[in-house]
């Protein structure tokens, strides 16, 4: 039962949480290096209520950007390490 309550923890922290903080990065990441041409909602009520259209959605790109942003971080550190 643990088990159970601490793999649907994760997956609640994952799917919410951090899918948030990804596209905002990326959303926030293509905004100033677009000079504010490329522009994607900010707010977590439009991120949770996406829509999907022929597979894709919206937000992938965001949030793309902003999970190979946090990967690249990660690999930067531990280079530098």
């Amino acid at each position: 039962m643990f088990a159970l309550a601490a793999e649907l923890l994760f997956w609640v922290v994952w799917d919410f949480v951090l899918s948030f903080v990804f596209y905002f990065t990326g959303a926030l990441l293509l905004y100033i290096f677009s000079f504010g041409k490329i522009n994607y909602s900010l707010s977590p009520a439009r991120f949770l209520s996406r829509q999907r259209v022929r597979g894709r959605s919206e937000t992938d790109k965001p949030f793309l950007l902003g999970f190979a942003c946090y990967i690249g971080l990660l690999v930067l550190a531990i280079w530098l390490s």
